[in-house]
Order: structure tokens, then sequence, then C-alpha cells
């Protein structure tokens, strides 16, 4: 749609406005400028803009200047444009009318104007309707035209005399439902404004030809009419071709905006073409309760972040106020619960729903490039990283290629020839049947891959995936979710290797076997830091694993992994009945259990201490202990002596003589060594000596 800059300016204040920064505003308000043509003759900008199907409400002058006004905090240059319920005396006389039994209209207003003369527009309105490519002809064909490009409401003129040529009895206007055909298979049932007997149009879809104005038309009806958006979402449901007054009624969507465009188009008849007008008469249903929306404050500092200027700072709540002021919003901001309370304008019920709508608000008025662009810096990043799920993950990807399995990707959907398991969960509406269930399990698309592989003469396949699974848990629904679907994150592989080893150049190679096979989980276990015990399946353990795939595949052999930390079972080890002519191991993980299974070996102590570069010095010392004296308690005391020039103690040989009852011999090494200089005699002297006095304590006497 184009818009006159000379038209815009006479709504909203646009002095010392930079045309870029307008374009680049509505930009991010999802308005697309597509052309911008510039007229000299009448020293003229004209925008062609599209918008999103959300923003309907910017497709009018009207609403375009309200948004403009916003973006750039600049006044309406008149009170009338300000998106608010504008009441007047008349709203109280629909009884006047009989379209109390009408679904569809929510305001409907009729104005007789008598004695008027049918001319041509004035050439402001003309050069209006040229810029937006639209003919003029005459005045009651120009003026809802116009009308309908500054606010965006469709305006009917009806000429009088062809209805009736008697004085119009307002009470003999009535809403009666016909059965109408919008297309070729049924019909629906739509309202119609009829005056006593004759059909005037049906609402909202189309008009009566033959009461439409002429040349020589001097008494007219002005109708307007603003309908519910249930009635037209019926309609277009039915609708195979799509009427232009269809298309006009469907636009509209700011119901306040209704009563200021219709008093416009009738001072606008009368301006122009004289006449005597008569009483307005209307019906009007009650307006919706505005819609609220809590917004949190750290939401709004969590999502937006940091503003780019002083430093580290969020929006405060002052600017926040100031922002949805401008927006035309009523907040109300809660300091003890730190939450605002919005109310929507009217004009934007249909795209502010959430309050991430309100936020995206804030930031475009205020400027998403006036906030940090970059992630806040994070203290021990790379501490933080290595103890993160995502990080362990990557730690199992690098394993399992590191031993020589390559990854897959499948999808997480597929067929099913076991439709009738409880598990399984389906796709109402699947695009293609072969993609109509979510997967239970890694292994039957890898079952599929290898099959396919082995189709194109590739042999030893050893591939693994890392993907998500979805199960109905049956047992236990009420603890999982309330529609008793589980989702989890799965480890699966698959090794089969005709090839895998040989016991001499001149020998056949054999195939990957059963220990083998489990020997390379076992160093993938080991690797990972994951401490497990193998068990053979158990009828009286269920397995969840194991059931998720036994109804699609046979397995000849299988064995049960757990944990040995919390004994839960975190994965099975299977080989398939079906072997292609070579055996199939197969395995799959809870890989979420997998990775909480990880222990590090963080029981051993380290001691860090430069090398000495002087010469060492070895005492071996054998003694007889009793049974109840522990040499590990002895090689403790002799290391709290705190002498430095111990550098080491072993137990070298620990034996018992049956002669000897209640008896032990052991036999100890111990290393001295100084760390600045070469040790001399009375060093050594002197630590013998502490030695010899503590193990004389113990020895047999």
């Amino acid at each position: 749609m184009k818009f006159s800059f000379k038209w815009l300016k006479q709504i909203v204040d646009l002095n010392q406005i930079e045309l870029s920064e307008l374009i680049a505003k509505l930009t991010l308000g999802g308005c697309e400028i597509e052309n911008i043509i510039h007229d000299q003759d009448k020293n003229d900008i004209i925008l062609d803009l599209s918008t999103t199907a959300n923003r309907q409400d910017l497709l009018s002058v009207v609403g375009l200047a309200r948004e403009i006004s916003c973006l750039m905090n600049r006044p309406l240059l008149n009170k009338v444009y300000i998106d608010k319920k504008y009441y007047n005396n008349y709203l109280n006389n629909y009884s006047f009318l009989n379209l109390s039994n009408s679904i569809a209209l929510l305001n409907f207003s009729l104005t007789h104007i008598n004695y008027i003369r049918n001319t041509f527009s004035p050439s402001w309105l003309q050069y209006y309707l040229y810029s937006q490519n639209i003919k003029p002809l005459n005045l009651f064909h120009d003026i809802p035209k116009y009308i309908y490009i500054k606010w965006g409401h469709h305006i009917e003129i009806i000429d009088q005399r062809k209805i009736n040529l008697l004085p119009i009895k307002y009470s003999l206007f009535n809403i009666q439902n016909e059965k109408i055909s919008l297309c070729q298979s049924n019909n629906i049932e739509l309202e119609v404004l009829k005056y006593n007997s004759e059909k005037l149009y049906t609402l909202g879809f189309d008009i009566n030809p033959h009461i439409q104005c002429d040349n020589i038309t001097e008494s007219i009806l002005v109708c307007g009419q603003i309908f519910s958006s249930k009635y037209f979402k019926n309609i277009q449901n039915n609708l195979v071709i799509k009427t232009d007054i269809f298309e006009k009624y469907s636009k509209q969507i700011t119901r306040e905006d209704f009563i200021c465009a219709y008093e416009e188009a009738i001072r606008l008849i009368v301006s122009f073409g004289g006449g005597t007008v008569g009483k307005t008469y209307v019906y009007h249903k009650v307006y919706e309760k505005p819609k609220v929306i809590i917004l949190k404050k750290n939401s709004i500092e969590k999502i937006l972040g940091y503003k780019e200027i002083n430093g580290y700072m969020y929006l405060s709540v002052k600017e926040i106020l100031t922002i949805l002021n401008q927006l035309n919003f009523i907040t109300v901001y809660d300091e003890i619960k730190k939450i605002f309370k919005v109310q929507v304008p009217s004009s934007r019920q249909i795209d502010l729903l959430r309050p991430i709508d309100i936020i995206e608000e804030i930031g475009r008025v205020y400027g998403f490039n006036k906030f940090m662009s970059q992630l806040p810096k994070v203290l021990n990043h790379d501490v933080i990283f290595q103890h993160s799920f995502t990080n362990k993950v990557y730690q199992v990807r690098q394993i399992l290629r590191n031993l020589g399995l390559h990854e897959i990707q499948n999808l997480s959907l597929n067929s099913s020839n076991t439709s009738s398991a409880p598990s399984q969960i389906r796709i109402y509406n699947p695009l293609v049947k072969d993609q109509s269930y979510l997967r239970t399990n890694l292994l039957t698309q890898l079952i599929l891959t290898y099959e396919y592989n082995i189709r194109q003469a590739n042999k030893n396949i050893e591939i693994f995936e890392i993907g998500k699974v979805f199960t109905k848990d049956i047992q236990n629904i009420t603890k999982t979710s309330l529609s008793g679907i589980v989702e989890s994150l799965h480890l699966a592989g698959l090794m089969s290797n005709s090839d895998y080893s040989r016991k001499s150049w001149l020998d056949k190679p054999n195939s990957l076997g059963w220990f083998q096979a489990k020997g390379t989980l076992e160093e993938f276990l080991e690797k990972l830091q994951v401490q497990v015990a193998w068990n053979k399946i158990s009828q009286s353990k269920y397995s969840f694993l194991l059931s998720s795939i036994t109804n699609s595949l046979s397995i000849k052999h299988v064995a049960i992994i757990y944990s040995i930390e919390n004994k839960k079972e975190i994965g099975i080890f299977a080989q398939l009945e079906k072997n292609y002519n070579y055996p199939i191991y197969i395995f799959e993980f809870n890989l979420v259990n997998l990775i909480n299974s990880i222990k590090p070996l963080n029981h051993i102590n380290y001691s860090i201490k430069p090398y000495s570069n002087y010469p060492s010095l070895t005492r071996d010392i054998s003694l007889t202990l009793y049974k109840y004296h522990s040499i590990y308690m002895i090689k403790q005391k002799i290391l709290d002596f705190n002498n430095s020039l111990i550098e080491s103690i072993e137990v070298l040989n620990q034996y018992k003589n049956h002669n000897i009852k209640h008896y032990y011999n052991v036999s100890l090494r111990v290393v001295y060594r100084s760390q600045n200089r070469t040790l001399n005699i009375d060093d050594i002297n002197r630590i013998d000596k502490e030695i010899n006095d503590l193990l004389n304590q113990y020895k047999l006497s």
C-alpha cells in the first residue's frame, strides 16, 4: 500500500525526521518498504509499504501515523487520532434499528442525507486517490475509497430512491439469515441486511448492484459496519473466490476508529455535495474487556540484556514506563512483586498476546542497537564447560570416533510394523506414510542404515547415533507429564566387521566376535570413566531398553548394563539373530543416565614438586612385626617426621613364617634426597637414628 508523506505530516509531527531513520524504525516494526517514489510535481514522497499479517492496523494512514508517533516519540496533531474509545451521544439510540439478532455485527451506523449532488471530488482528494492508483469518478465513489485508505474502514453509500420512494422507516431495517453458495460443495448460512423484504447486501460479502449510486442520485443512505472476526473466519473457510468487499472488511481490526471514520465520511459528503443530514441511527455491542499482560522486570533484563552506555546497566523502571507510555499502553508497576501490569491498546490486541511481545516492543522503541550485542563474560568458562552436559556428549562422540565408529543421523519419524505396541506414538497428520510414528529406539533405523550399506556392497559397518526417542509411559503416566509422553536422549551403535583380526598374515581374517565387541564397548566405558556391571537378562527385572527393541528386532544374545553407583540400568548390549553372513552387535544407552554415571578418578592426591638434581641414597630395612601392627601405620609415622630429606618409602616385600605364629616379616625401602645439596654423613646418620628409634618400638624383641 502507498502512503503520502504529506498526508502523514498532517496527522503526526514529522519535522526534522530523517527518512532513513524512519524507514529503519518501520522495518523493525514488521514493515517492508518496497519502493520510495519522489513526486517532484507535488513535492511529495510516496512510500510503497507492505506489512505482516498480524500488523494489518498499519495499512491505513492513521494506523501508520500512530506507529510512527510511537516509534519516533512524536505527538499526534489531533486528539481524534489518539487510540481511545470515542463515544457520542447517539450511541444509545440503537433501539431504533431491529438488528439485535445479528451475530456478525459489532457496530452499525446509518444516516440519511437528502437533496445532495453527486459532483466531482476536490483536487486534493483526487491526488490522494491517484497516489494509490485509483481513478477518481465522483463524490460517492471517491469518499469511501478515501476513508478506507485513511482509516481502514469501508463505508457503503446506497441510493435511497432505488430502495423505496417513500420516506424511510428505520424500523423496517432487519437482519435475516440466508443460505448462500460460496463453493461448489456446500452452502453456508450468512447474514443479509434487508429493508422490509428488499435485499441490500450480504454482510461482509457482496452488495446489491441495483441500489448503488449513479450521477443523478439525490438521496442517499450512508452505511458503516464492523463485523466480528469469528463471522469472517466462517466465511473465509468456505470461500473459493474472495470478493473486493470481503478483502476490505477483513482488514478492519481497529473498532474504536469506526465512529471517527464514519463521521468524517458524513462531513466530507455534506461539505462537497451539500444536502440535508438526517438523524444517525446506530447499533452497538459492548466492547470486550481490555487485555492485561503481566510482565516481570527480570524477564526484560534477561532477554534485552545490558545497555551499551554506562557499563553493565539494565533499563530502569522509569525508562520502561516511559517507553510503554509512548506506545500508548496503560501500565502499572508493582514495586513489591517487581512486575508491570500492561493494558494493550485495542489496535494491538491481535499481535500483542504474550509478555515476550511486549518486551520486543520495548526493545524496538528503545533501539536494539543500543543494547550490548556480545555475550557477557563468564569467569572460569573452561571449567564450567568441562562439567557441562554438552561437553560430556562431546566426549562421548570423540571416544567413539577414536574407536573407529562413524556417526550418522536419522529422522525422528519412522514407519511401524508394530503399530499395536502400546508405547508407540502415532502422528495425527503425517506427511507421508513412512513417517507416521515417533521412534521409540535408535537401533531400528541403524539396522535399516546397515541393510542399505550392505546392498551397496559396503562391508565392515561400525556406526553410532545420538538422538531423541519418544515413548508412552504406560505404567506411570502422572509422574512424567499430563499426556504420558516421555522424551529421552539415547546413544546407540552397531558393529559388524568381517576383517576384524587374523592370527598371522597367512591366515584368513576373522570376523568380529562377541567378546571383542564387548571389549570395544568396555574400552569406551573405561575411557568415559563409567563403572558398570554386566548382567544376564532376568525375567524378574523389567528392561525398558530391551523391551523397546524386541518388538522389531530378533535378539540372539543380550546383556544388561547397570551402573555400579546407583544400580540403575543404563544400557544394553546384544547380538542379532540375523547376521547377514557376519555377526551383528548392537548397543543402546540412555545417554542422560550414562553421563550421570560418570565418576572421574579424583581420589588420587598428586604431589607436585621440582625434581632434584642431586643424588639419592637408598636404605633397605627388614623387620619382624606383631600381627596386629600394620606396616602402613609405621610407614605413615615415618612420613610424619616431616623430614624434607625423606623422599619416599616403599614396601618391597611382606611374608609370613608359619613356624612363628603371631608375627610376620616385612621389607621397606627408604630413599633419602635433598633438593639443594648432596647429603653428607651427618644427614644420613640423623635420619637413620630417627627411623631406628621408631622401628625398635615394634620389632620382635
